[in-house]
Formats: C-alpha cells, structure tokens, sequence
C-alpha cells in the first residue's frame, strides 16, 4: 500500500477485502518513495465520464450487489423462484427486485399491507461468523442512518438462521439508471439532489457512521427527493480497509488512510458531477451557455484533495440554501424531469402489481397432465366393463352382434419426451496463484475448496426451464488470478485481480480477496415446448 506523503508505510491486512475498487494515480513521489496523490487543487482521481462499474483490483467484485431497495442496473420486479422463502418475520414475499454476491433482497408486504424490501443473506454465506458480525453492523448502520433521506429499517433478524433486514420500500430509479437512460440531470434537479445527499450525510455523520461508499447506484430518486442507501461498506469490520468505488473513492481512501466525514463529501461531489455532466466537471475554461458555474464551483469544492478544505455537510446545506437558482422551476413544479417521473411510477406500478410465482417447472406440469389423462382412462375403461358385466333382464337371448357391443380399444398413452437439454454454467480460474480457499456456489449450492491448483474449472448444469442462474465466487489468493463465468457455452464475465492497471507498488504482498456474483438468465422452453 502507499504511504501518505510524510507518513509511514502501511501494511495490507490478512484478507483484506478491497471493494469494487479501481485506482488511479499520477506520478508523484513522496518522502517514502512510494505513488502518491498529486498535490494540486485538480480534482482526483481525474474525472472520467461513465465511471461507474465496481472493478476489484484486490478485493471484493462488488457487480451485483444489490442495494437494500434496487434491482439490477434497472430495477424490476420479478417473480420468485422455487428455492425462494414465502415468509420472513410476519412479511409475506411477493417478488424478487435483486441479487449479488452476498445477498438477494425481496420485494414483501407486512400484516397490515406495508410494502417493504427485504434483504436476505445467501445461505452460502450465513454459515460463515465473520459474514454474519458484518451483516449484524450493517443493519446497525442502517438503522442508524434510517430517516427522511434513508429509507427506515423496520424489522430484521441478522441472527436468524437466514439472516435478513427489511427497510421501507420505495418506489424509485438509482440515479445511475436516470442518468444512463435519459441523460444528466438539469442544474436545479442537481441542487435539490445535492441539498437532499447533504441533508442525509450529515444526519449519518451525526449517528456515528461514515457511508464509504456514496455514488450514483446507491441513490435513489424518487418523487419526494433523493435516498441514499446500502450501508454494506459502512459497516465494514477495519475503518481503514480500502473500499470504494472506482471514480468516487477519495484520495484518502485510494492511500488507505481512515475514511471520515470529509470522504463522504468528496464521494458525495463526484456523485453530483455524474449526475450533472456524467463525471465531466473540468472547471477550465469559460462555462457555456445555460451552464451553472457556482454548481461546478460547489463540486469542486467537494473534491478538494485535502479533506480539511472539503465542505462539511451541514455547510453545503446553508451553500444551496443561500444561493439563487436562475434555473429553477416554478414553485410546485416537479424536482426531477418527466421521464425520470414516469420510470419512477413504472416501478411503482410493478410492485403494486408483482408476477405470480410459477407453481412448477413446465416438465412437472406435463407429467401431472399426462397422469390426469391416464387416470380418466382408467375410469372409462372399468365403467364400460361394469356395463358388460351386468347386461339388462332378457337381453341374452336378444344379444346384439360382438361388433356392436364391444367398447373401442383404450388409446395407449404416448411417452412424455425428455426434457430440455440443461443449460452448462461454467467458472474458470487461471493464473499462477495459489487460491488458499475458495467458495463457488449455483443457485445458491455453495462448495468449499482448499488448496485449489490453477487452472481450474467447474461446470454446473441448471435445467433450462429454470430460465436464468445465480452464481458467485469468493477466494482467497496471492499472485495473479482470473476468473470467467460462461453460460450455454458464451462468456458473459471475466476478472482479473489483482487489477492488472494497479501500479505494483499498491498490491502489498497478499493474500487477495475476490468476491463475485451475479445473476443470468436466458430463454426457457414454452410450457407446451415438449407436448
């Protein structure tokens, strides 16, 4: 790891776990010879538009993870799968709006009819200590966060055999998903989204917790202003364990120094230059037409390299409330764009409305179709040898022809086809290693390996009517390790760590620590695909 400038060098931790975290240097020798930060005003790392997929060098792949109230990179709702729980703590489950690495969170209804998200822990991962103490901190965390800007807990049980949190559903969209679907946000909705963040961080700081981890997919529009959510990294067992989120993390953080207060103003700054101009905050150079430049000023002020110059959250607060918004709209106008209204009311709609569960896979359906039908012509069969069995007073010596009183033959069943080729979910791991440990799981069927030589791979076939997968990966390695995840013979994902553009100087000597995980799906065979 380097070493602040004029600071002793500090050494990584056993296992460190690196979160989603991409870094990015200039050149710049300090008194212990290591990269370090640049000493200019010039916000860093530099801003590059569309930085916003988590990429571990050294540490967690945080991908998928979902936050407590979002879905994939667009939320959704979708039905639950066989293998998910009906019930939780009094709260019905009514659909799937999410999965990662670590977790799956539910879309349920309370008793008395109140929407909640439900964040569950995968069973792979409750029997580990360490994985339980960190979700019992994160719901700490979130609780203590919980207000108008943060989405209330309002029931958990970390200590359940399935570990599980449910906090107030929202209806919403990530500022990520607005941004990538329709464009950066107009200056006033950034004001409002920036008084919001910074009404809500200093509600957090007030509670004791630094969020670590403020970027674009772990806020939230909605209606009423903006959320900010997934206390995950928050509650992360070492206050200097180097987490973040590539283009947000705060040059205090990307060194390895503790994080505080004035990192969650620099992340919160890169946040609200994504959402004003996708990252692109360079202030050189006259501002053009219909720019706000005290908007460009008040971002760049978040992102000063030096965390004591940085604005608190309570000072931006008084900054945006003190300062006139030539672009405002009119008084009771909407805070956010029709668009991002009418996605915002979709996702509402979808968890008024959840998809019914199915109640069996189509080859279950098929065999239960065909056992009816056999069982209805058995019944005819025994009924019409009862009528012959028991002919009418005189009716021998008037018997009609053996042609006209026997029944037809009973039709013979025809055998059920077999079923649909399975669909290969294949994870493969190169490098020189050595992987320590590892854990890969497929559908939530966890299998522990130590020792494992490279290369590696395991194929896990999931019966194609199933219609998608989910799959993750967690090991501890030194050296260099790659990993691919292919589907139905296509690579829909490969890793490298540690990051192959981490200067050698930063990796520290090991071990690594990678987590991955996901989720993909793919055309399942009609229900009638085999009659």
């Amino acid at each position: 790891m380097p070493c602040t400038s004029g600071g002793p060098l500090r050494k990584t931790p056993p296992r460190a776990a690196v979160r989603g975290c991409t870094l990015w240097t200039r050149p710049a020798e300090t008194s212990c010879g290591r990269t370090a930060a640049p000493s200019t005003s010039t916000p860093w790392p530099p801003a590059r538009p569309g930085w916003s997929s988590p990429v571990s060098p050294t540490g967690t792949y945080r991908h998928s993870d979902p936050p407590p109230h979002a879905g994939r990179t667009e939320a959704r709702v979708e039905p639950l799968e066989p293998d998910d729980p009906r019930s939780l703590g009094g709260h019905r489950i009514l659909a799937r709006l999410g999965t990662g690495a670590t977790a799956v969170v539910y879309l349920g209804r309370s008793r008395g009819g109140r929407l909640v998200a439900v964040k569950v822990v995968h069973a792979e991962r409750a029997g580990r200590p360490e994985a339980r103490d960190h979700f019992v901190r994160e719901v700490a965390a979130t609780t203590a966060a919980g207000g108008v800007h943060s989405p209330p807990v309002v029931a958990a049980d970390p200590g359940g055999r399935l570990p599980w949190m449910a906090t107030e559903f929202v209806p919403s969209v990530s500022l990520h998903e607005a941004v990538e679907r329709f464009g950066p946000l107009p200056a006033h909705s950034v004001r409002r989204l920036a008084a919001g963040l910074a009404e809500a961080l200093a509600a957090v700081h007030r509670a004791g917790v630094v969020h670590r981890d403020v970027k674009p997919a772990n806020v939230l529009l909605t209606a009423d202003g903006p959320k900010l959510v997934d206390f995950g990294i928050a509650a992360a067992a070492q206050p200097a364990e180097l987490a973040g989120t590539p283009g947000f993390m705060s040059p205090e953080q990307v060194a390895g120094a503790v994080a505080g207060p004035a990192t969650d103003v620099y992340s919160l700054g890169s946040t609200l230059a994504y959402a004003y101009a996708r990252g692109d905050t360079d202030t050189a150079g006259p501002p053009g037409p219909g720019d706000d430049a005290a908007l460009r000023e008040l971002i760049a002020d978040c992102r000063r390299l030096d965390p004591a110059e940085r604005p608190t959250p309570a000072a931006l607060g008084d900054r945006l409330a003190a300062a006139a918004d030539p672009g405002a709209p009119p008084p009771g106008a909407a805070w956010l764009p029709a668009p991002v209204l009418a996605a915002i009311d979709a996702h509402a709609g979808e968890a008024a409305n959840p998809p019914l569960a199915p109640t069996g896979s189509p080859r279950r359906r098929l065999l239960l179709g065909g056992a009816a039908a056999l069982a209805a012509g058995a019944g005819a069969v025994a009924l019409l040898s009862l009528r012959e069995d028991d002919p009418e007073p005189g009716a021998r010596d008037n018997a009609r022809p053996a042609a006209e009183n026997s029944a037809p033959p009973a039709r013979k069943p025809e055998p059920a086809p077999p079923p649909p080729e399975p669909v290969p979910v294949e994870i493969a791991l190169t490098g020189d290693g050595p992987v320590e440990e590892m854990t890969y799981a497929v559908n939530r069927e966890p299998v522990t390996l130590k020792d494992v030589k490279l290369p590696w791979r395991k194929t896990v076939e999931v019966p194609r009517e199933k219609g998608k997968a989910a799959w993750s990966i967690d090991l501890s390695h030194y050296g260099e390790v790659a990993y691919e995840i292919h589907v139905d013979g296509v690579r829909r994902m490969s890793q490298r760590s540690p990051d192959p553009g981490l200067p050698a100087a930063m990796r520290g000597p090991g071990p690594y620590s990678l987590q991955a995980g996901g989720e993909t799906a793919w055309s399942a065979p009609p229900a009638d695909s085999n009659a």
